[in-house]
């Protein structure tokens, strides 16, 4: 599902008293009303249907040491639901301390293709925000970003990432396993952590880049097009975050960002000035800094639909080789967050039964209804018929529950 078909099934949902859980148990007829969000009720029943594969993309990503919060969870970041409200992501896929989500800091953004003086200054401000105690947001992409997230860490700082791919992939990586250990680094996706390089998302998760920060400074962007420009732009409009722009910088898109609303950025790293006084001079502590821990919105109980739905991945998606500068996680150690393996084969089995009631099924036809990779229904059924859960029939190789004994 996209976002907006999301929030429309969310209102759907509130307007009926009901929460997504009720949608696992709903009747054709429920299901059916669906249209008046404007949903296709097939296409929904069929991703109810899948809870077997994603129960077992769920145990796979918290073997890797992922979490997952939906907007219902205490710990889900309170500055995206105060700033984007229903257009928060349902679902946020991560690892560290998820704490650190509400830490704020300033946003710092740019081009991939960033010159020598932009990738200097970008540098400068990430160590500057750590001298004034401020942590660093960005993307992780490569160039401005990467830079940014690197000296920040680095430095000994707070680092906040919002991924838009390859997140699952990217927690092998020694150094952000050091972050995430140390508790300075966390990164984030509201996409499938599996997921490869998607310009549709890159583009989606620029505002939350914006959301979670106070401050926001784009080191260098082209007029008119790419990501960088897309996110400053939408973010002036919506005013989610004070946003500067380096001034002057090594791209036209800078001026053009300003005339638009944009703050000029001319700090000099040489006076030693306050970072914060400056992005904020009229306040000691900027006003979106000052977080209102409870927030207005009612919370959406959204969690368990938005997980079904998670495990969808796009056929557009078109992987990317992982890059040394795609900072990415590894769990802090944090209460919230349960790490402890998923015995799945009881639900495997019980689904199992239902599907084969009385008939004989393939190993393909159990694996292809229950949405299994081959090499786990193999295992699994292994199991089930040492457990005398089943039969294995031969001739041709079939399985089926074992037929009762005669008591004669």
């Amino acid at each position: 599902m996209t976002q907006k078909e999301y929030e429309a099934l969310t209102r759907w949902l509130l307007e009926r008293k009901l929460r997504p859980a009720d949608l696992l148990n709903a009747d054709s007829s429920l299901l059916a009303e669906l249209v008046q969000a404007k949903l296709d009720h097939a296409r929904v029943g069929a991703l109810l249907s899948r809870g077997t594969a994603l129960a077992l993309a769920m145990e796979r990503w918290i073997r890797s040491g992922l979490w997952i919060l939906s907007r219902s969870d205490s710990a889900y970041p309170k500055r995206l639901k105060r700033k984007l409200g229903q257009s928060a992501p349902p679902l946020l896929y991560g690892a560290g301390d998820a704490g650190l989500l509400d830490n704020g800091g300033v946003a710092i953004v740019g081009s991939r293709d960033v010159s020598e003086s932009g990738l200097r200054f970008t540098q400068d401000l990430a160590l500057a925000c750590v001298r004034d105690g401020m942590g660093v947001v960005s993307g992780g992409a490569k160039g401005v970003d990467a830079a940014a997230m690197q000296a920040c860490g680095e430095a000994g700082g707070i680092v906040i990432g919002i991924l838009a791919a390859d997140l699952l992939r990217s927690t092998v990586n020694r150094q952000n396993r050091q972050g995430i250990h140390s508790g300075q680094l966390v990164l984030i996706s509201p996409f499938n952590p599996e997921a490869g390089f998607n310009a549709g998302s890159a583009m989606a998760r620029n505002r939350y880049i914006y959301a979670l920060a106070d401050f926001a400074v784009v080191v260098d962007s082209a007029e008119g097009e790419g990501g960088t420009w897309a996110g400053a732009v939408e973010n002036i409009r919506y005013e989610w975050t004070p946003l500067f722009v380096r001034d002057p910088g090594d791209k036209p898109g800078n001026r053009a960002l300003i005339a638009r609303g944009g703050r000029s950025f001319a700090y000099s790293f040489e006076t030693r000035e306050s970072i914060k006084e400056y992005l904020a001079p009229n306040d000691a502590v900027a006003a979106s800094a000052t977080l209102d821990l409870v927030s207005t919105e009612a919370p959406v109980q959204v969690g368990e639909l938005a997980m079904v739905e998670a495990v969808e991945i796009p056929e557009s998606l078109v992987d990317e080789k992982p890059t040394g500068d795609q900072l990415a996680p590894l769990p802090a150690e944090s209460e919230p967050i349960n790490t402890a393996p998923l015995d799945l084969f009881p639900v495997f089995l019980q689904r199992l039964i239902v599907f084969l009631g009385s008939a004989s099924r393939t190993e393909e036809e159990i694996r292809i209804a229950l949405g299994l990779e081959r090499s786990q229904v193999k295992v699994w059924l292994a199991a089930a018929v040492s457990g005398e859960h089943v039969e294995k029939l031969k001739k041709p190789v079939v399985y089926a529950l074992p037929k009762q004994k005669s008591l004669c």
